[in-house]
């Protein structure tokens, strides 16, 4: 039990884990037994009050609100030096055994009917909240790190906050239920007093299972730390990072604090103080805490892989709305309304709070923690006894409760209008990453292999506009992009480019563009390149520069290749041949984002790079949902224009008699041809089911169903002219060719894509040759793309003497004297080496004969 743990650099242990629960649920358990405390002495004053007693009883909850506050404004540099000298498992322990020793006492003066010494106990049992608050807040980075720090954070603070609730709500049913049955108040708080001390025994116990954290080395305690508050503010507010998040945390706890003081104002309004007060007030407290442990599970969720500041608005926009609902109500019961609104405010407080508690311990250096933590416990408390004196002024001069949730309102649409100026970019992203999760459900494959720290050189495959959007989605840390200083004299991309810290550099001047790229790697920061230069309006991988490497070389940073899977066919796709202009196919949009090893010294080249993207584009093929309903594939019915559709009858029934293997191995083949620019959704496709021979059940079964296409089926007997009647009736777009039905279509001269599997003539426009091994399409030439805008870039869809481009899912690996070729669809297949493969991906045969 005495042993001195590192903290976790990465993922933390078991034994960090054990230790963190078990400080989960003691500080979960201390939470709740000083509100108990604190709401069965509220109660009691109330029902004192109802029995004619005067003086401190009408004002017990403000009382016992600064009593709360007061110790942390007294003690809080002390406990924030106590909890940086001595080990903070220590502490924690100590804290507890004070605790048993504090509730006793209030125990002992409720028996003897001793209010005063049950007040003064209460004040001990602050003085001791204190000394444990900068012990337990700072020993959860020591114990999970700061890659599970956005979890530990949240999820500990929403159970403090319903542990602060539920004691609450407990203590004021409790109460009404022991008042009905022994009718003085004094014995009503008896009873749950004792449970509640004897409840801090367990707690005792289970500290025994955090393991000791090492204390840090601070200056002897003296005067000067005494009374250091002041200075802890000033480093506060110098830093800031910690003054943004040091204050929005404060500002929860007043509005907090408000909120409770008007529920117990509510409550001893309807009821005058005496039965039916403890209850009325626990049902406002079980609404907010409802609320605060909704907006927690949310801020938590959220903030699960990294901390999401872009949160802080959207809380105050949700506390601001909440609060307004409850301005114009008109409260004259403890009804549905009011509690539903309360809860709705209480939501937005809680992922307000979330991942600012989160940002400020990240921040935190760890040889400080103790005394800024204990800096902004004092700024907590300012915020607490203001909160206490405003409601306090506002309750004894009558001030209706419209006007006091009005007041809120402004002051939290203040508040959140200043976060979204602090946080604009934050703001901003987290909006339209979330509508982007709407559309796009992004799965994210390997983000352990992102470093946790340090600059990193991103290099993806470019497909959509929407790329960099979405791996700043899958990305745990804030990604920066390059981009080329020309796009930013373009208005609206080049302030969102500006405003979205992206790096400018020049096209002109590639070597002032490689220094600012590394500059900005060697300061840590997680920079992204797209390597192709261009978006890709093939579908294939582009020819990838080696800009990459040269940047990654002088900024001594490592190369993480990433692939991003699914985009081929979206809005934001050349798939169509035109941007944006046509609807999506479905919504909302599968995308995988796929994070590889890291390449570092000389494995940042070009070679590998692509190697390790054409793999994990193999991978994700091979993932999609598609391929596990090869046997619903089979069963879709055919859209068959003219022909002979018992054909494709033939067809379906030697599917399903083949081999599991065999109908992946050519759903496969079809997905890798409909991720290229070559067919498209809903095409009229003439075809030769005989001369296609094997590859008809990948072309005509799979294809034609994954694209929907319309097929006109012909067969030997139907000469050229009688193929052009057929291909202007029906208004055929493209040909699934053998040697005969390619030499028909271009004896008519046929508009239209022919393609020709049988690779019998070389490529030229309108004829597009297509390589086949083993009845699985290796390679197709396709249409050039368009260029959609005067900047765009030529991409070849054929080329002259190849044979056409790789598809994706392929790799290609040379060896000796041979190549190896493999992929789900082909297994691995060893080739003599006749074929070689460009830098844009195009098959060229060796022999002069292949390609003719």
């Amino acid at each position: 039990m005495n042993e001195v743990l590192d903290a976790p650099t990465d993922e933390p242990s078991p034994r960090n884990w054990k230790s963190f629960w078990c400080l989960f649920a003691i500080q979960t358990q201390n939470a709740f037994n000083d509100k108990a405390a604190q709401f069965l002495l509220i109660p009691l004053g109330g029902w004192l009050m109802s029995t004619g007693s005067t003086g401190i009883v009408s004002y017990m909850e403000y009382v016992l609100g600064a009593l709360i506050v007061l110790p942390f404004i007294l003690f809080a540099p002390i406990s924030g030096w106590v909890a940086d000298r001595f080990s903070k498992t220590y502490v924690i322990r100590a804290m507890l055994l004070m605790q048993v020793i504090v509730l006793s006492l209030i125990t002992i003066a409720i028996y003897y009917n001793k209010l005063y010494l049950a007040i003064f106990g209460f004040f001990l049992l602050s003085i001791e909240s204190v000394m444990l608050s900068p012990a337990k807040l700072g020993i959860v980075k020591e114990l999970v790190g700061t890659k599970r720090l956005g979890f530990a954070s949240g999820i500990s603070q929403m159970a403090t906050v319903l542990a602060i609730c539920v004691g609450q709500i407990a203590a004021g049913f409790w109460f009404d239920y022991r008042l009905e049955a022994v009718e003085s108040g004094w014995t009503a708080s008896l009873g749950p007093l004792v449970i509640v001390t004897l409840m801090c025994i367990p707690a005792i116990i289970i500290s025994m299972g955090i393991e000791k954290r090492p204390a840090h080395k601070v200056k002897p305690l003296s005067f000067g730390v005494a009374v250091s508050h002041f200075v802890q503010l000033k480093e506060i507010w110098d830093d800031k990072r910690l003054r943004f998040s040091a204050a929005g945390i404060a500002f929860f706890w007043g509005f907090a604090g408000i909120m409770n003081l008007l529920s117990i104002q509510i409550g001893k309004d309807l009821t005058g103080g005496g039965s039916g007060f403890g209850s009325g007030t626990a049902w406002m407290m079980l609404a907010a805490s409802g609320g605060v442990v909704i907006g927690g599970v949310i801020g938590s969720i959220v903030c699960r892989r990294r901390i999401e500041l872009g949160l802080v608005p959207i809380g105050g926009i949700v506390m601001v709305v909440g609060l307004i609902a409850l301005a114009t109500l008109n409260i004259h019961a403890i009804n549905t309304s009011l509690l539903f609104w309360i809860a709705f405010a209480g939501a937005g407080s809680a992922i307000l709070l979330v991942p600012l508690n989160a940002y400020l311990q990240d921040v935190c250096p760890a040889n400080r923690r103790g005394r800024i933590l204990a800096g902004i416990g004092l700024l907590d408390c300012l915020a607490g006894i203001v909160a206490v004196l405003i409601q306090m002024l506002l309750a004894k001069n009558n001030v209706p409760y419209a006007i006091q949730f009005s007041i809120l309102a402004l002051v939290s649409a203040a508040v959140t209008l200043y976060a979204a100026r602090l946080l604009p970019r934050d703001f901003i992203r987290f909006v339209a990453l979330g509508l982007l999760r709407s559309v796009y459900r992004i799965k994210v494959h390997h983000a352990e292999n992102i470093p946790a720290k340090g600059g990193v050189l991103l290099c993806p495959n470019h497909l959509t506009y929407i790329d960099a959007f979405i791996l700043s989605a899958a990305c745990p840390r804030p990604v920066r992009f390059l981009m080329f200083s020309g796009m930013f004299k373009k208005k609206w991309i080049g302030a969102g480019a500006e405003f979205f810290g992206t790096v400018p550099i020049s096209s002109k001047r590639p070597r002032e563009a490689m220094k600012i790229a590394a500059e900005t790697l060697a300061n840590g920061d997680v920079v992204c390149i797209f390597p192709e230069g261009q978006l890709s309006r093939t579908g294939t991988l582009n020819e990838l520069k080696r800009g990459f490497e040269s940047i990654a070389k002088m900024a001594k940073v490592p190369v993480l290749p990433v692939f991003m899977d699914g985009l081929w066919g979206s809005i934001f796709s050349f798939e169509r041949n035109r941007y944006f202009r046509k609807r999506p196919y479905k919504l909302p949009y599968g995308v995988r984002v796929s994070f590889g090893d890291l390449l570092e010294d000389d494995d940042r080249s070009v070679d590998e790079l692509r190697r390790q993207l054409v793999a994990m584009q193999t991978g994700s093929l091979l993932d999609r949902k598609l391929m596990r309903a090869s046997h619903r594939m089979i069963k879709k019915p055919f859209k068959v224009l003219h022909g002979d559709a018992s054909k494709l009858s033939q067809l379906r029934k030697q599917l399903k008699s083949s081999s599991a293997d065999e109908k992946s191995e050519r759903l496969y083949n079809a997905l890798q041809i409909r991720e290229i620019n070559a067919l498209s959704y809903g095409e009229v496709v003439m075809v030769d089911i005989d001369e296609l021979g094997g590859l008809s059940p990948t072309l005509l079964v799979f294809l034609a169903r994954l694209l929907k296409l319309s097929l006109v089926i012909v067969d030997a007997n139907d000469d050229a002219q009688r193929i052009g009647e057929l291909a202007d009736r029906y208004e055929v777009t493209a040909f699934l060719a053998g040697g005969q039905l390619a030499q028909k279509v271009k004896q008519e001269e046929l508009t239209g894509k022919c393609y020709d599997f049988s690779a019998s003539m070389p490529a030229c426009d309108g004829y597009y040759p297509c390589q086949v091994i083993h009845e699985r399409v290796i390679s197709m030439s396709m249409p050039h793309p368009a260029m959609p805008t005067s900047t765009a870039s030529f991409q070849a869809g054929w080329k002259s003497g190849s044979l056409g481009k790789l598809l994706p899912g392929y790799v290609w690996e040379p060896l000796m004297d041979r190549v190896m070729l493999s992929s789900p669809a082909l297994g691995e297949l060893t080739i003599d080496d006749y074929v070689s493969i460009d830098n844009e991906g195009f098959l060229l045969p060796d022999r002069p004969d292949m390609a003719s």
